[in-house]
């Protein structure tokens, strides 16, 4: 029996200085981004039966010792730090970023990522880090191709789009004489991005009268679009009742016709009103809105608060070009963790659950910032202590044991 403590003893001292190698591990990643702790649980050898357990009496048993049943990562979340490094992503919440290297994934809470050469967002270990790709008509991102690597080009062209509403916020004196004239323009642009010069050219034809007429500075061009406003006794507007329409043909720049809608009515108000008056004895124009812009060059990016890459453009346009991908799994523990902090699926983690940022219960991204280490160092201390003493303990055992046998050794001399 006593030749039985020593190996129970030897197995406490194995699961011991794993568990305290699992401790120094953790320690030493105290300030590694993003890395999850592990922890050690201990798990009894199968007891040993010294009488059976079939008739009268408790079954007496023996155990063999411990061993490590399992060693586990700690994936709650870690602090977030702000870097001020626009390509750095930290998640707040639930999530891995999916990075493919060599056509293999592999995921990771690590987001120092970085630009390289080719235009490519990649990670510490080359890899490509995944998302959506493309932007809709409206600006954002076109979620409905797919996951891809995310690149960008600093220099790409954006299309034109040609102007469809222009809008005036504009008095025209209520003191003005018949005949006087005021006049407001603005800058449109056509189908292929060629910027012209749209004028509003007012008359003034009696009391709260006014004929108006558009028409641009091509002058091999058609404009039609021209009436008549009406002022209440109050300046504001009487008619038209709704959103005039000016159309212009035969561009030279060779682009489609413009047919612009004049914003006049702002319909979104309790009470409608309209964007012109009649008030005081100055013409003036306060404010004026079109929708077109001509091509532009990206000049730069970044990520906004949601994970969302924004570009901008020379031309003064802002629009999403990439959403960072967020990967979730029904177990995250199942992982196989590898080299610079990144993990492997397996078959008891279950595959890959790929969206973005803030859906199906997965996190938030956290631009210009990096998830620390979630490693609690009172907590490791304290394991440290408890593995050492059970360490202590297990080796006692073995000294008491060896002096036992000893004994038993020394009865025949």
């Amino acid at each position: 029996m006593l030749l039985g403590s020593f190996y129970s003893s030897l197995s406490g001292l194995q699961a011991n200085a794993t568990a305290l190698s699992v401790v120094g591990n953790n320690l030493a990643n105290i300030n590694t981004t993003g890395f999850k702790r592990s922890q050690a649980n201990f798990g009894q050898i199968m007891s040993n039966t010294v009488r059976g357990i079939t008739g009268g009496g408790n079954p007496i048993q023996i155990g063999l010792g411990v061993k490590t049943s399992e060693i586990v990562s700690r994936f709650d979340q870690g602090s977030i730090q702000t870097t001020g490094i626009k390509t750095h992503l930290a998640i707040q919440g639930e999530g891995f970023f999916q990075v493919q290297a060599n056509g293999v994934n592999s995921y990771t809470r690590s987001g120092n990522f970085a630009f390289d050469e080719q235009g490519f967002l990649v990670a510490s270990n080359g890899g490509r880090v995944q998302g959506f790709l493309g932007t809709l008509p409206d600006g954002t991102v076109d979620n409905s191709g797919g996951i891809r690597d995310i690149q960008i080009d600093l220099g790409q062209a954006a299309p034109p789009k040609a102007t469809e509403l222009v809008r005036f916020i504009s008095n025209l004196s209520a003191e003005a004489q018949v005949g006087d004239t005021y006049s407001t323009s603005i800058e449109v642009f056509d189908s292929k991005g060629v910027s012209h010069q749209l004028s509003a050219t007012f008359t003034n034809t009696g009391a709260g009268a006014w004929d108006y007429v558009f028409s641009v500075d091509d002058t091999g061009a058609t404009t039609t679009g021209s009436g008549s406003l009406a002022f209440g006794p109050d300046g504001t507007l009487t008619a038209p009742a709704a959103d005039p329409t000016v159309q212009v043909t035969g561009l030279s720049s060779g682009a489609n016709d413009l047919n612009i809608t004049w914003d006049l009515i702002d319909s979104t108000a309790a009470t409608p009103t309209s964007y012109m008056t009649s008030f005081g004895n100055q013409n003036n124009t306060g404010t004026l809105f079109q929708d077109g812009y001509g091509s532009g060059v990206l000049q730069d990016i970044d990520f906004n608060q949601d994970g969302v890459m924004v570009g901008f453009f020379d031309n003064g346009l802002t629009l999403e070009l990439a959403r960072v991908a967020v990967a979730t799994f029904n177990n995250s523990i199942g992982l196989k963790q590898v080299d610079g902090g990144f993990y492997f699926p397996t078959a008891a983690s279950g595959p890959a659950s790929i969206d973005g940022e803030g859906t199906g219960g997965r996190g938030v991204i956290i631009s210009s910032s990096l998830e620390s280490s979630n490693v609690d160092i009172a907590e490791e201390f304290t394991s440290l202590i408890i593995h050492q003493r059970g360490y202590q303990s297990n080796s006692r055992t073995i000294t008491t044991a060896d002096q036992l046998l000893q004994e038993a050794i020394n009865l025949k001399r």
